[in-house]
C-alpha cells in the first residue's frame, strides 16, 4: 500500500514538474525574432539599398520609439495584426493582409497590442551610408 502511495506521488510530482517545465520553456520564447531575407543594391539609385525582413512579433511585444533616416519602410502584416504609432498619422491597427507605410525620418513604433503572435514582412529602402534605425530617447 505505501509503495503504491509512493509511485503514485512520485508521478504526480514528474506531471507537476513536465507542467511547469513546459510554462518555462514558453516563457522564455523570444518576444522578436527578425531575420533579413533580403539585402541588395538599387542600381538604377546609385547610394540606395533595400533590405526586407520578416519577423514574429509575441503578444504584448513592443519596440522602442524610432526614426530611419532618409529611409522608407513599408510593413506588411501576414499575420496577425499591429498596432503602429506614428508621428503625424496617429494610431493605425492594420491586419494580416494590409501594409503600413513610414516615412523617412519619421518617429514612430510599432506593437502587437493582442494576444495571440503576430507576423510582419518589412521593407526598407534606404541610404547605404545611414544606419537601419536610430532609437528615439523620451
Amino acid at each position: 500500500m505505501n509503495r503504491t502511495i509512493a509511485l503514485g506521488g512520485i508521478f504526480a510530482l514528474g506531471i507537476l514538474i513536465g507542467c511547469i517545465s513546459a510554462e518555462f520553456v514558453h516563457a522564455q520564447a523570444p518576444q522578436y525574432q527578425t531575420t533579413q531575407v533580403l539585402k541588395t543594391d538599387l542600381n538604377n539609385l546609385p547610394g540606395q539599398e533595400i533590405i526586407v525582413f520578416a519577423s514574429t512579433w509575441q503578444p504584448g511585444f513592443r519596440l522602442p520609439l524610432h526614426m530611419h533616416p532618409n529611409g522608407h519602410e513599408i510593413t506588411y502584416v501576414v499575420d496577425g495584426e499591429q498596432t503602429f504609432e506614428i508621428e503625424g498619422v496617429g494610431t493605425k491597427i492594420v491586419k494580416a493582409g494590409e501594409a503600413i507605410y513610414t516615412p523617412p525620418n519619421t518617429p514612430h513604433f510599432g506593437r502587437n497590442a493582442t494576444d495571440k503572435i503576430s507576423k510582419t514582412v518589412v521593407i526598407r529602402v534606404k541610404d547605404k551610408d545611414k544606419p537601419i534605425a536610430v532609437e528615439i530617447k523620451n
